[in-house]
């Protein structure tokens, strides 16, 4: 019987060979040596490797890409300069239908592994558009006269002249910044339309996002024309229910946000109603102004998806349909599961909203059985 080392038996420094079995979620790919995990940045599912190590850790490494020994088929030539330098975008060196893949599946094994659903109704991956020059924002460090971006895990910059995943108008704003010999600190850089409150970074992939939210939301009406009451927590300047208030009637929105919230109501319906809050201290108030079975939830938390009491609050007054839209596989799998004892998960529309990234979007609907 072989004898499985652990990782003490390591050290940084040491080159190994390995074969990469699967890309785990953030972009890095796994592959194990005598039985320990291996992370290794710019690699592919499938493919031979030599690695140096950097990291030893408790039940892994952490290791550098030296060589490609065999290369996958979706293997392309990464155009950014600073790819695996700068800490943005870890997938330009996969070709895009592949990414969609790995995007899919990690959203699929999330679900099942961490939500215990067996066959996960997880739709293709809804493409972008455009797979560069698409983000209408940045974030731009400058540290000692250097302006650009973290490197992966530090705070070190890594100068950049032009963002190839940034819009051109955007760019055009790095270069300005750049000139201006700005003083050490961040700083966000916009495309110069002025939009009011939050939007996504993928104008295009948007558009996408916002037509289904609305095909989840208005499938649920079955014969009916309209809704009695949406419920959009974490609202934020009501891009959702700005949108879908035409379909119900009466509106609430909760953000925690006071000037997101100002902005909503200055935008607002005569039936639109917008709560300034916490979504953990405000959602059973706004579920309670409706019945449950005209109740409709949308769900945008941040990545760290619903504490505890937003769920209780859900279970306590369950509205009949949840649109949970999401940025992070694991805690709306941790959700799902958490939903379960009330809802079925009935579909799971990925859409690619970061093209060359780890980054993953989702729609979720979750509805109580008949």
């Amino acid at each position: 019987m072989p004898i499985t080392k652990n990782s003490s038996s390591f050290r940084p420094g040491q080159e190994i060979s390995l074969k990469i079995n699967d890309l785990a979620f953030g972009g890095k790919g796994v592959g194990r040596v005598d039985g320990i995990a291996c992370f290794v940045p710019g690699v592919i599912d499938g493919e031979e490797v030599r690695v140096r190590i950097r990291r030893v850790k408790s039940r892994l490494l952490e290791a550098d890409l030296l060589e490609v020994l065999q290369p996958s088929p979706h293997r392309v030539e990464a155009p950014c300069p600073v790819f695996l330098k700068c800490g943005g975008c870890g997938y330009q060196h996969i070709d895009y239908a592949h990414q969609l893949a790995i995007k899919g599946n990690q959203l699929r094994q999330a679900l099942k592994r961490l939500g215990g659903l067996a066959e996960p109704p997880v739709s293709e991956v809804i493409p972008s558009p455009e797979q560069f020059a698409y983000r209408n924002r940045i974030t731009v460090h400058v540290k000692e006269g250097e302006a650009g971006f973290f490197a992966e895990g530090s705070h070190r910059v890594v100068s950049v002249d032009r963002c190839l995943i940034a819009s051109d108008d955007v760019n055009a704003g790095l270069k300005d910044l750049t000139e201006s010999r700005p003083l050490d600190g961040d700083y966000l850089i916009g495309e110069k339309k002025r939009f009011g409150g939050f939007r996504q970074v993928n104008n295009s992939v948007a558009e996408i996002l916002s037509a289904t939210v609305t095909e989840a939301v208005r499938s649920g009406f079955g014969s009916a024309e309209t809704g009695e009451l949406l419920v959009d927590a974490y609202c934020g300047a009501g891009y959702f229910a700005h949108q879908l208030q035409a379909f119900f009637n009466r509106v609430i929105g909760i953000e925690r946000s006071l000037g997101s919230v100002a902005m909503a109501r200055r935008q607002a319906a005569g039936n639109e109603h917008y709560l300034e809050g916490a979504v953990e201290e405000k959602l059973h108030q706004a579920l309670a102004e409706g019945s449950p079975a005209g109740t409709t939830l949308i769900l945008d938390p941040p990545s760290e998806g619903l504490a505890e009491s937003v769920t209780e609050a859900i279970m306590d007054r369950p509205p009949a349909r949840i649109v949970y839209v999401s940025c992070d596989p694991a805690t709306l799998a941790r959700d799902a599961k958490r939903l379960s004892g009330h809802y079925q998960l009935q579909r799971v529309t990925p859409l690619d909203m970061f093209p060359q990234t780890a980054e993953i979007e989702s729609v979720s609907v979750f509805e109580l059985p008949a």
